[in-house]
């Protein structure tokens, strides 16, 4: 077990060697009594639920540019001719495969860059039986696109039938990666999950924490034994003036500091104090996720996506395929 916790705290450091410094334990709770505000703690009365978000997702309503290693989102905005080839191609998808599918070219023929056409495309051909062109199709479409989560999703339910299983997992997580709270897409996960004889966790990271106060005055934490060094680290992060900006984040942004700091701390207290927390998933897969150097995926798919689910479309392949292989690796191996 030492020799565990040796090698948690050493890979900690090397995780985030390059990143802000970020506060051990002891010297939160020393800015914490040193503080003019005052911080208290209590117990947490009744376990705090998970946020449902299952309505916040992603669209399949822009595609991306990459330009000198920068990454844009641009909304796909149909000119009159590609509306009209676009509408006959939708009113004529079930009933008239072949017309639909000739619709769906001459919209790209007019206007491009409307790669969602492919993937549709791709759907007409499986709508006929032909699984083989119809995967050439969905390839096409993310080789364009590579945010399109219906290309992704339909792909690997196309490796699914045809037994590649690895192929179908990579996708499938990449999928649900690029729209994070998609129930349908959830659905397809767990059955090829099964099929691959791997485990589904259905968990949302839901911190047992309750922080009440006043900027610069009081604050009150409520918290599990367990999250007791996630909730100090986010009440001065919430309470504290000037502490989120000492961290060089600026009021109201969206940054990964935070949550770094916060699992941290948590997870230095936690191996100190030889927590158990085997029956507690999000804690556990954190833990394994620290030990595999996978804390900023963690981070990311856990943390961050959910609430904010576009984000995803600004990330680089690369980061894609480090969040996969957290998953693949650690949450789902």
């Amino acid at each position: 077990m030492k020799k565990c916790r040796l090698l948690l705290g050493v890979i900690l450091l090397s995780v985030f060697c390059n990143a802000q410094k970020l506060h051990e334990p002891s010297e939160i709770f020393k800015l914490m009594s040193d503080s003019p505000v005052k911080y208290g703690i209590q117990n947490l009365k009744r376990p705090i639920l998970s946020t449902d978000y299952s309505k916040n997702l992603n669209q399949l309503n822009c595609y991306r540019v990459v330009k000198d290693s920068s990454i844009h989102s641009v909304g796909y905005n149909l000119r009159d001719s590609a509306q009209n080839y676009f509408n006959k191609a939708e009113a004529l998808f079930d009933s008239n495969p072949d017309s639909s599918l000739y619709y769906y070219t001459l919209m790209r023929t007019a206007q491009p860059e409307l790669y969602f056409g492919l993937t549709y495309s791709g759907q007409l051909f499986e709508q006929k039986g032909d699984l083989h062109t119809a995967m050439a199709w969905y390839k096409e479409s993310i080789d364009k696109n590579y945010i399109d989560y219906m290309a992704h999703w339909f792909l690997a339910d196309a490796y699914s039938a045809t037994g590649e299983l690895d192929k179908a997992l990579d996708e499938i997580v990449i999928a649900q990666i690029l729209n994070r709270n998609n129930e349908r897409i959830k659905k397809s996960l767990v059955a090829i999950l099964k099929k691959a004889k791997r485990k589904y966790n259905d968990w949302y990271f839901t911190p047992q924490v309750e922080l009440k106060g006043t900027l610069g005055k009081e604050a009150t934490i409520s918290t599990d034994s367990k999250w007791l060094g996630y909730g100090l680290s986010k009440a001065l992060w919430e309470f504290e003036p000037g502490y989120r900006q000492s961290m060089g984040v600026d009021s109201g942004e969206i940054s990964t500091t935070e949550y770094k700091e916060c699992l941290y701390v948590m997870l230095v207290s936690m191996e100190n104090s030889k927590t158990n927390i085997k029956k507690i998933p999000q804690l556990r897969i954190l833990r394994e996720a620290a030990l595999n150097k996978h804390l900023n995926e963690y981070i990311m798919y856990e943390v961050v996506l959910p609430e904010h689910p576009f984000v995803a479309c600004q990330l680089p392949e690369e980061s894609i395929a480090e969040i996969k292989d957290y998953l693949l690796n650690v949450r789902y191996k």
